[in-house]
């Protein structure tokens, strides 16, 4: 053994210190050599007994005729051992199992005397070859176990991770008399692969679990779940608005909710659930053996912990959650089809008004799909030229004569047809696509005025066209106005901005600001769907606002005997007052008309007079 040892020394360079690398690289070609020298030992062992008769030392004389050499120069192998102080200690014990002796390199390691490690440790070491019979298979064919990890706390308190590998001790009869162990200190390489875990499968900002650890462990979750013929249950949750957050509030105010979010998830959920953060408001909860009745309850204090007002720095912010839900295996059998039946399910939930939960169904698939299909369609869409405007004449309640017009989207798919706006405008608000479509309108409202002013310079009709709450907070709506408006040189008079009442409830100083930047380019306003919201009326006198226009849904109500819809009347009165022209939205009878006419009522617009027409057919009808 010894001349083995002596010429791997010379074969790595030995020069009397070793680094550990060398030391590594010592035992891999010890172990590799171990098993291919072919020496037939003799040895005999006595078993001593100590003072206390608490410990048996085991002493082995070897006289090995052809490696005789090692017992002659131990001094010399006990000074190599010294040398890998403090990363390595060995020791001996019996094929029961029991310690018998340990190197003195573990005070070094871990600050215990031999006696201290065998009276704290023994049980660490406990098995033996008598009662692991795989184990004893494995090291009679190998000459070595592979190697395991124990983790210990040394004399200070502080765990300590080792790696252990053990050696069977032969007599000439080839009869095993116990074992050896190589014990090496490996913390510093745990610690290394924990942080480098940490860094693979931990979301930074949160310190939960994310995208790739929860795909992890899903697939480990799967086949010991279906192994054992059980099952679980996973929560996909979608935060509520909360884009809008980070683009009103910054970024630095959405990752503190965010991180108060997951703190206040983990303890509303088990400690042995998965929870991982999957995109950036995008959580993933997973519930291993729980009932139904059970699952409710949590999902019910999932619902109330996320109502709950959230400080954030001088902010107070209310948020919501859609959750879809799901269960192995009745909705998908791996970890993609879980994954992808609960973002359905999650997707049904805020179809359904949001703050709600939703678990899957099957037939959901086709409804969900054809939306996912529409959203990725929508920017080839407008590359492709696929998306038109159609045009509504706004008639004169007093004359019938056409005096403008609203633009109005339609989307005609190569292979769907015709797609009504409420179809594909829901999905371009929630997706955030709703503002390159935005400024298509623009542009390609404008480019039609110039083209209508061209074909009858005479008759420079007024064209509106509608901007969603995103794009009036997002875009700078000024400056794509000024640049369209100068590009196909068109005046301020004949472009009308429709905006919604929910414009106004978000941020109310800054959006009368940019109204009243808007104006400086005469173009006019126009409030759509008037009468729906709930805090308008308290300061409509104070916004620079042209015109109100009555939903349709006030214009259904007039009476087809004369009595008075008093909300109507109400409306149409508060206009005149204010000096603002009223609009009528969906009038289908000339009784809705003659009523309007009655009550002072400026413009109209409806199937009455028209449906939204293509361009050209615009153009043919109402202005050549």
């Amino acid at each position: 053994m010894n001349q083995l040892l002596e010429y791997q020394l010379k074969s790595i360079g030995y020069d009397g210190v070793l680094s550990q690398s060398q030391q590594l690289s010592l035992f891999k070609m010890v172990n590799e050599s171990y098993d291919k020298a072919r020496y037939h030992r003799s040895s005999q062992r006595s078993m001593l007994d100590t003072a206390k008769n608490k410990i048996q030392e085991l002493r082995s004389i070897t006289n090995d005729a052809t490696d005789n050499k090692l017992f002659e120069s131990e001094e010399k192998y006990q000074r190599l051992l010294s040398n890998l102080q403090p990363y390595y200690f060995f020791y001996t014990k019996s094929n029961e199992g029991r310690l018998i002796s340990i190197g003195d390199s573990v005070s070094d390691m871990l600050g215990f005397s031999e006696k201290e490690f065998i009276d704290k440790y023994s049980d660490h070491f406990a098995y033996g070859l008598k009662s692991d019979i795989e184990t004893k298979m494995l090291i009679s064919e190998y000459g070595y176990n592979v190697p395991y990890e124990l983790s210990l706390e040394n004399k200070s308190g502080v765990l300590c991770h080792l790696e252990v590998t053990e050696y069977l001790i032969f007599n000439d009869e080839n009869e095993i008399l116990g074992i050896e162990g190589i014990v090496r200190d490996i913390t510093e390489d745990i610690v290394a692969k924990n942080r480098i875990s940490n860094m693979l499968y931990r979301d930074t900002l949160t310190g939960i679990s994310n995208r790739l650890h929860l795909e992890v462990l899903m697939e480990k979750l799967i086949i010991n779940t279906y192994n054992k013929n059980k099952t679980f249950s996973m929560l996909f949750l979608d935060l509520d608005y909360f884009k809008h957050i980070n683009d009103t509030l910054g970024h630095d105010v959405g990752d503190l909710l965010l991180q108060q979010i997951a703190y206040a998830i983990s303890d509303v959920i088990r400690a042995n659930d998965i929870f991982a953060r999957i995109g950036g408001d995008e959580f993933v909860i997973i519930f291993k053996d729980i009932g139904r009745e059970e699952l409710l309850i949590t999902i019910e204090k999932l619902m109330k912990c996320m109502n709950q007002p959230w400080i954030i720095k001088e902010y107070e912010l209310s948020v919501s959650a859609s959750i879809g839900v799901v269960r192995y295996p009745e909705d998908g059998k791996t970890t993609i089809d879980l994954m992808k039946s609960a973002d359905i399910a999650m997707y049904k939930a805020k179809s359904n008004g949001r703050n709600n939960f939703t678990f899957f169904k099957q037939e959901y698939n086709h409804s969900i799909y054809s939306e996912m299909e529409l959203i990725q369609d929508m920017p080839l869409g407008l590359k492709n030229n696929e998306f038109v405007l159609y045009f509504q004449p706004k008639v004169s309640v007093m004359s019938n004569k056409i005096i403008a017009a609203e633009a109005l989207i339609r989307w005609i798919h190569p292979k769907m047809g015709y797609i009504p706006p409420d179809k594909f405008i829901p999905l371009s608000e929630s997706t955030g696509l709703i503002l390159k479509l935005g400024r298509w309108v623009i542009e390609e409202a404008c480019r039609s005025i110039a083209y209508f002013n061209e074909c009858n310079p005479n008759k420079k009709l007024n064209v509106s066209i509608n901007i969603s709450i995103r794009q009036f907070q997002h875009e700078n709506i000024y400056k794509i106005l000024k640049e369209n408006m100068t590009r196909y040189a068109i005046e301020g008079e004949q472009l009308s901005l429709e905006i919604t009442e929910s414009i106004m409830m978000e941020n109310h100083e800054h959006m009368v600001q940019k109204l009243n930047e808007l104006k400086t380019l005469n173009v006019n306003i126009s409030l759509d769907d008037f009468g729906t919201g709930y805090s308008t009326l308290s300061y409509l006198h104070k916004l620079s606002i042209d015109e109100l226009k009555i939903d349709k849904a006030f214009i259904d109500e007039i009476p087809r005997d004369g009595d008075k819809s008093i909300i109507l009347d109400t409306i149409i009165a508060m206009g005149q007052t204010l000096d603002m022209a009223v609009v009528a939205e969906g009038v289908e009878h000339e009784y809705q008309r003659q009523y309007l006419k009655d009550k002072g009522c400026d413009i109209y617009q409806g199937y009455l007079f028209s449906k939204p027409l293509p361009k050209e057919e615009y153009i043919s009808l109402y202005i050549l």
